[in-house]
């Protein structure tokens, strides 16, 4: 189980890298762009008090763009859970059916090892890969945050909004999992979890210009999506609904993997592929 783990971490070294240094810099100049919005702070309030209410509340809601937290959420938190939840989705759609697909999974299973070691070696291995993105970046907001005297805020602060991020990812990364255990096709299974991150985003960010969209609102995750807003307070109720939600949908995943035949070369075109105990 740990060799797999291993194997699975080196081969992801190059994603964890490319994401975690890239967002990583855009995070350290994030504290530059906002003494420059400081600075000028009169006139950008003039600029954006122009601006539609219902584009502002789209994009970040009640935030205060000149507040650190307000700042922060919406030129970075509001649109990484889309960003990164397409990069998790993809690969929790492949984590498991994409080695069905391609006949290595048979291969592995053939030797000593069980179904549940190669599930949870090769999703600790993904997790721990978001992990890693998440400290790189947010070492990048900590260098730039020492490098201004402008905001008020401590580096653990700055964990808060990488927590509630990482919760949201989990919930997207164990819905494309899931899916990938039903759908007999990694694309598909990728392609159904990526436009449901993508309709939970647009229904939040609608549901702050249209009250009517609340009902169905409390059904989308990304509502239950701090961002920066948790510099100021974690939500932990709403940090466990999210947690809890990826566990059940990553569990039932388990438990699908366990007890369904394996599937070969994207085996069933798109037929549901429901499980089946070997007797």
């Amino acid at each position: 189980m740990l060799a797999i783990l291993k194997q699975k971490l080196l081969r992801n070294w190059l994603m964890i890298l490319g994401w975690g240094i890239g967002l990583g810099v855009l995070g350290f100049y994030m504290f530059d762009i906002y003494e420059n919005f400081f600075q000028q702070n009169v006139d950008l309030r003039q600029l954006f008090d122009a601006f539609p209410e219902g584009l502002m509340a789209f994009f970040g809601g009640d935030t205060n763009l000149f507040e650190p937290s307000g700042f922060l959420h919406l030129e970075f938190f509001s649109y990484t859970p889309l960003v990164l939840g397409i990069m998790a989705t993809s690969s929790a759609a492949g984590l498991i059916a994409k080695k069905e697909e391609d006949g290595t999974l048979e291969l592995v299973l053939s030797q000593p090892i069980s179904r549940t070691a190669v599930f949870w070696s090769r999703l600790l291995a993904l997790i721990l890969s978001i992990v890693l993105i998440l400290v790189i970046t947010w070492g990048g907001f900590a260098l730039g945050l020492e490098s201004t005297d402008t905001f008020d805020l401590g580096q653990d602060q700055l964990i808060l909004p990488f927590a509630s991020l990482f919760a949201v990812l989990m919930v997207f990364l164990g819905l494309a999992l899931l899916l990938s255990m039903i759908i007999p096709n990694s694309s598909a299974a990728n392609a159904v979890a990526a436009m449901l991150l993508i309709a939970s985003y647009f229904i939040t960010s609608l549901a702050n210009i249209d009250e009517s969209l609340e009902g169905i609102n409390r059904f989308s995750p990304i509502n239950y999506y701090q961002g920066g807003s948790a510099i100021e307070g974690l939500d932990v109720q709403n940090l466990l609904i999210l947690l809890g939600i990826s566990v059940v949908l990553i569990l039932i995943a388990w438990v699908l993997f366990i007890w369904r035949d394996l599937r070969f070369g994207g085996s069933g075109g798109f037929r549901i592929v429901f499980p089946h105990r070997e007797k």
